[in-house]
């Protein structure tokens, strides 16, 4: 049973994480079958990738478009996006999108993988998060977006966005936006504590232990071992991202390398010395530490500060941003927690027209206008406006005057690159059970690190991979 830190809410957490569903089983057919972000359910700090019901559960935005206008069948389910499809079909009335609700992550990935293998029935367009592209695009299911010019827009995309969906010069998705990391910290406990904000991981170690020393209720910050994307994305950031792919059948796991057992240590030596809780991400009880000062920061994605605002009371203003933590000074390294995508169904009949909302939707100023307006809120992976100044200039009740969007905007365009492997759904689906014993206490980081090893290893060679360790 776990000591204080209360039980889980869903909101940008992995499908298998406390509170969350749990499937059965991993089988050969759930190469694509479920997504790793959030659930569609309604967690205080979802984001526009992850809370459902944003999209019509129904044909949306395709009213009033021209008799010959082209049709197309959008599935997505993100908030705003209905707002954006408007505007497209408004400027574009030789084109004529409809927006459907397939079912937010999960499901709508399910939804995917079904009509693909009937045959028909499928979107001309989808929304994928990214972590999901490799999986269809394995099966063959997505259209290379090179050859309708999309690849023009990579100039305006940060580069890490841009990595994540194309395999040298094919482009299987256009991103939209992205969850880079800062370090959110609340400014007052920070200065009365004495505590000087860390630009390195060691800096953030002595601050953790300067904190605690001061007040034994009192840790640095959550670590939740079963929050799978969240703790990718710090691997991410450190620079020991367990995965390599680059596409066809050899994949790459490293869950026990250098790099990837000193991360592992790192973070064992704060639970040990209980300087980090380890509550569930976006439970009442992260909220309540957060709140309360037994957490003195978050390592926030950049959607995170909004939702987060919504779930404190006593300590709004009082939260700034800044850059995360180096593994080695001098870097400036972040990691990335969430983000969609948009791709072009194989099989789609107007795959040129497709392609050219798919680009629009994510490289260009008029979509973002709507993307990152008050409805949708998604924070861009869209460079124009990463340096726009109106844009870093953004203020929110929950750090006052200050400017967090500056922190993450040169965050988003100073991520570690990622390969996602095609194995995702089987990682994710396993991850809970593997690391529960974490938070438990029955077992330690670097332990559920070689077991996952294992885990991951056997299950791709199984599925045919040739896995490289190094």
């Amino acid at each position: 049973m776990r000591t204080s830190h209360g039980g889980g809410g869903l909101a940008r957490r992995a499908i298998t994480g406390r509170g969350g569903r749990r499937l059965a089983g991993v089988t050969a057919a759930a190469l694509v079958a479920v997504s790793a972000a959030a659930c569609s359910g309604s967690g205080s700090d979802a984001t526009p990738a992850a809370a459902g019901g944003g999209a019509s559960s129904g044909a949306a935005a395709g009213a009033g478009c021209a008799a010959n206008a082209t049709p197309l069948t959008f599935w997505g389910w993100s908030a705003g996006y209905d707002l954006a499809v408007k505007e497209f079909n408004k400027t574009h009335p030789d084109i004529c999108v409809k927006l459907q609700n397939a079912g937010a992550t999960t499901a709508e990935y399910v939804k995917l993988n079904d009509v693909l293998k009937a045959g028909n029935g499928a979107p001309d367009v989808a929304q994928l998060e990214y972590f999901e592209v490799p999986s269809f695009e394995i099966t063959h299911s997505l259209v290379d977006l090179s050859q309708y010019g999309v690849g023009s827009s990579k100039s305006d995309i940060a580069p890490a966005a841009w990595a994540q969906v194309s395999q040298g010069s094919a482009l299987y998705a256009m991103p939209v936006d992205l969850g880079p990391l800062a370090l959110y910290y609340n400014s007052k406990q920070f200065s009365a504590a004495g505590v000087t904000v860390p630009t390195t991981w060691d800096q953030f170690s002595a601050a953790a232990d300067k904190l605690h020393t001061a007040d034994a209720n009192a840790a640095i910050t959550n670590f939740d071992p079963e929050s799978t994307q969240d703790v990718l994305a710090l691997m991410q950031q450190y620079g020991a991202f367990p995965f390599t792919y680059g596409g066809g059948q050899s994949v790459g796991i490293n869950f026990t390398g250098a790099a990837q057992t000193a991360f592992a240590n790192y973070w064992q030596g704060l639970i040990d010395k209980h300087e980090v809780t380890t509550a569930a991400d976006f439970s009442p009880a992260q909220w309540s530490n957060l709140d309360s000062g037994a957490d003195a920061a978050r390592l926030s994605p950049a959607w995170g500060p909004v939702g987060m605002q919504l779930s404190i009371k006593n300590t709004v203003g009082d939260w700034r941003a800044a850059p995360m933590p180096q593994a080695q000074a001098g870097q400036n390294l972040a990691g990335n927690w969430g983000g969609s995508t948009l791709a072009v169904v194989k099989g789609s009949k107007h795959a040129k027209q497709a392609a050219e909302f798919a680009q629009w939707f994510g490289g260009s100023a008029d979509a973002w206008k709507i993307l990152s307006g008050p409805v949708a809120g998604a924070f861009p992976g869209y460079v124009p406006l990463l340096n726009d100044a109106g844009f870093q200039g953004t203020t929110l009740p929950i750090s006052a005057d200050s400017k967090p969007n500056a922190v993450f905007s040169d965050a988003a365009q100073h991520l570690a690159q990622t390969q996602w492997p095609p194995i995702m759904t089987a990682a994710l689906t396993q991850w809970t059970s593997t690391f529960a014993g974490v938070t438990k206490g029955t077992e330690t980081l670097p332990q559920a690190f070689q077991t996952f090893q294992k885990q991951m290893t056997d299950y791709a060679k199984a599925q045919g991979f040739t896995v490289t360790n190094g």
